[in-house]
């Protein structure tokens, strides 16, 4: 069972910003937080390969330190975020961790299986997420309803109804509003993520069964690969789309993502 007391080490902490170009001792401050959100993104990828290659997910604390800072991985919603709330938390933010429902990607309503963190300050709450392919602020978003937010890229938005709770919205340039996710505010333990997270891994439905899902932040732009299909934006342009074969796919996870397919050959 997971340890709902884990609680990252001072040394952890140092390596842990180290890993994402961060310096230590770092305050919790609002400036901090955006920062700290877009270098997540850019240095830690989103990634779902120990599913594809039936590498066990582990929810746990240490394990979790393990797999992203030691051995230099990602991981999906459920993974980064869960190791980011622990990062926050040492650091001395207000953590609190919600369970989403997906509502826009693709159309119809999904299941619960999206992990976010809310962190408090004391005039205001931020949703801050490092665990999602698209649809994805470069910096922490403020709680507020109806308020449109930039990220400099593309603009975000909160609704809040009766049902659904708070609902993020987002557009791309020359777009309509998109939902991305839906909300309530109540406050999950570690536990209550293990069976969506177990969703995820082992469900044949589950779409991180269905092809690579990897996305990896740059200073202009993003990279990700969908079922084989790499995508790179500078800015709010696509400069290449194009399909890959398994030696480009190897060749790109190294480049791009610094993963290493071949460690996956003993699984």
């Amino acid at each position: 069972m997971i340890n709902e007391n884990f609680m990252l080490t001072e040394e952890q902490v140092k390596k842990y910003l180290k890993r994402i170009k961060m310096s230590y001792p770092i305050e919790a401050t609002l400036e901090n937080l955006h920062k700290l959100q877009l270098n997540h993104l850019k240095y830690i990828p989103y990634e779902n390969l120990s599913i594809l290659y039936g590498e066990p997910i582990s929810l746990d604390g240490q394990d979790l330190y393990e797999k992203i800072i030691v051995n230099e991985r990602g991981g999906f919603c459920f993974e980064t975020n869960a190791l980011y709330q622990w990062l926050l938390k040492a650091i001395g933010y207000q953590v609190t961790s919600y369970h989403t429902r997906l509502i826009g990607l693709p159309p119809e309503e999904q299941l619960k299986r999206h992990r976010m963190i809310r962190v408090d300050f004391a005039d205001a709450s931020y949703i801050t997420d490092v665990g999602i392919r698209i649809a994805l602020s470069r910096k922490a978003l403020r709680l507020e309803k109806n308020k449109i937010q930039t990220d400099g890229y593309s603009d975000f938005r909160y609704l809040s109804g009766e049902n659904q709770g708070w609902n993020m919205q987002y557009k791309r340039k020359n777009h309509d509003w998109e939902n991305v996710f839906s909300f309530h505010k109540e406050a999950e333990y570690e536990k209550d993520f293990i069976m969506p997270a177990f969703y995820c891994e082992k469900h044949p439905e589950s779409p991180f069964r269905q092809g690579p899902q990897m996305s990896i932040f740059t200073d202009k732009g993003q990279i990700t690969i969908a079922n084989k299909l790499l995508t790179i934006s500078n800015e709010t342009k696509i400069i290449e789309r194009s399909e890959l074969s398994s030696e480009k796919f190897e060749k790109y996870c190294k480049k791009y993502f610094q993963i290493n397919l071949s460690d996956f050959q003993h699984i």
